[in-house]
């Protein structure tokens, strides 16, 4: 008799991190570099030379002169993540560009949630459902474009949805021990940024509906003094000043300078409280996002599942309220949602288990067993082919990506939702000015840290200047504020915000710009990107 090998769900689990991490470093080096990545790849930079340190001279690295070297830079957002990259580009720089080592850190930490995702929603609704949900979540275009960069926004969902996997898997075992690891890995996750504050409202949540044990309660109260203690432990810039540094730590999230959103024509600083649903609306596909309602459909029916389907609607409720209530942390349309991204990905696996289910039935009932399987393979392809042709369309600017629920980018463009943002558009200007820059010239841009991080890295030539995006200052030398016709190139995205009324932040006179003829432009279905121009006429 032979025997048939059948994967389990730990070898599917590894599976599905090994090609994800080949996918996200192979197309790495075509996606651009955005805004945030340089001030956390510096800050990534300074604290591995500081652990590099600490392994020579311990007692030198823990000094107040040391911490104060080597922790200052980019202070104003907790360290993990960057600890993280930096240690791992000691080790991936020997194999990849530089950018794509800087980035090799998150794109594991993706990985891994991928394999958690698996595990979770396979566990109790099946290989096919955790199948679908590990490859949807992969298929969101904007969540596949930020699981590429070296920032905090995918870290931080990987951590929120670590602390609710190992949540649900431990809550009903005995002993100190596991609410001892809750609270590691939470307080990991605030250490990685704010947003891991918000995820364990959520556990709580649940816990009074389903599990009201006097252990639950000890384990919750053991997580929370242990968060307290590792986050304090993973950032050694609170060893000095403790109390200031926190206040000021604080205080910079609580009055953070606004940042522009366009939204429905109209420019907000912040946006309305409902701007959170119609991004995700507009930024899901259109079958993901039916899928994931199905999934909330099914919480509480069908087969009994202990309370997980519950879990994750309370945890992408509790992942975007804080975009709602508190509305001064609204900017930059979905990057702040990050978190959101994997439970909805987990909801729409079990709305397509269910599926799955019904087909089986179906196929029962017409005495064809055999056709449930490959009918469920035709139906997984079909729901998802059509994001991911638009992927490859559009790869790599997949931060234009809109869903057929707004019509796509051109329908987005009507409704007046933002086309672009972040920069990502600069890497495809480089090619054109280091073909035709004359030494000397000086490049108008929105952010001149992605332009000079391309220099370092070898990706734009050395000889060429930038000046500042504030048109109404002239200080001599090339770098720095100019008069905007002073610039030999301008680098346009198209990121309406961005280039509103005078006296806006980041003030562009549009109009002037768009009376040139662009040298090179980037669009897709007519809607443009990012164009290039030369000296103004």
């Amino acid at each position: 008799m032979k025997h048939h090998w059948k994967p389990g769900n730990g070898t599917i689990a590894i599976l599905l991190a090994c090609v994800t991490t080949i996918i996200l470093t192979a197309t790495a080096p075509a996606i651009g570099l955005t805004t945030d990545e340089t001030t956390y790849i510096a800050g990534a930079d300074s604290y591995a030379h500081w652990f590099g340190i600490l392994v020579k001279d311990p007692a030198r690295a823990f000094t107040h002169a040391t911490i104060d070297t080597f922790w200052t830079i980019n202070h104003e957002s907790p360290p993990m993540e960057k600890i993280w990259s930096g240690l791992v580009w000691l080790a991936a720089r020997h194999v990849f560009d530089e950018l794509t080592a800087k980035r090799f850190g998150p794109i594991l930490l993706v990985a891994l949630l991928v394999a958690l995702l698996y595990l979770m929603v396979a566990g109790t609704y099946g290989k096919a459902a955790g199948f679908f949900a590990a490859v949807a979540l992969m298929s969101l275009p904007r969540f596949f474009f930020h699981a590429h960069l070296e920032a905090l926004d995918v870290p931080v969902a990987v951590a929120s949805f670590a602390l609710t996997f190992l949540f649900w898997k431990t809550v009903d075992r005995k002993g100190w021990a596991w609410g001892l690891l809750w609270g590691v890995v939470w307080g990991l996750a605030v250490a990685v940024k704010l947003n891991g504050v918000f995820i364990p409202i959520a556990l709580v949540l649940w816990f009074l509906i389903f599990r009201r044990k006097w252990s639950v309660i000890l384990h919750l109260l053991l997580m929370g003094l242990v968060a307290v203690l590792t986050f304090f432990l993973a950032w050694p810039w609170l060893y000095y000043q403790t109390w200031t540094r926190v206040m000021e730590y604080v205080n910079f999230h609580l009055h953070h300078y606004g940042i522009g959103q366009w939204y429905f024509g109209q420019f907000y600083m912040p946006p309305p409280w409902h701007f959170v649903f119609v991004i995700l609306w507009a930024v899901v596909p259109l079958t993901v996002m039916t899928l994931f309602l199905v999934g909330i459909a099914r919480a509480g029916k069908g087969k009994q599942d202990g309370g997980l389907a519950w879990l994750l609607v309370l945890s992408v409720l509790v992942s975007i309220s804080p975009f709602i209530f508190g509305r001064n942390l609204l900017y930059d349309n979905e990057r702040l949602f990050m978190p959101v991204f994997p439970f909805l990905a987990a909801l729409a696996g079990i709305g397509f288990g269910w599926l799955v289910t019904c087909l089986g039935k179906l196929a029962e009932r017409f005495k064809r067993p055999a056709l449930a399987i490959p009918a469920a393979v035709i139906l997984g392809l079909a729901l998802l082919l059509p994001q991911c042709v638009t992927m490859a369309e559009l790869y790599p600017h997949l931060l234009s990506y809109y869903s057929e629920g707004v019509g796509g980018l051109p329908g987005a463009t009507k409704l007046g939702l933002e086309t672009t943002y972040w920069c990502e558009t600069f890497a495809a200007a480089l090619p054109y000015i280091n073909t035709h820059a004359k030494p000397g010239d000086v490049i108008w841009s929105a952010d001149n840290d992605v332009l000079r991080y391309y220099q370092i890295i070898g990706r734009l030539r050395q000889d060429v200047w930038f000046m500042g995006n504030n048109p109404t200052q002239k200080v001599p030398g090339q770098q720095g504020d100019g008069v905007l016709g002073d610039a030999d190139w301008y680098i346009f995205q198209y990121r309406q915000s961005q280039y509103g009324t005078a006296g806006e932040r980041g003030y562009l006179p549009m109009q002037i710009l768009e009376t040139q003829t662009p040298v090179f432009e980037v669009s897709y279905q007519g809607v443009p990107l990012m164009k290039l121009y030369g000296a103004l006429k």
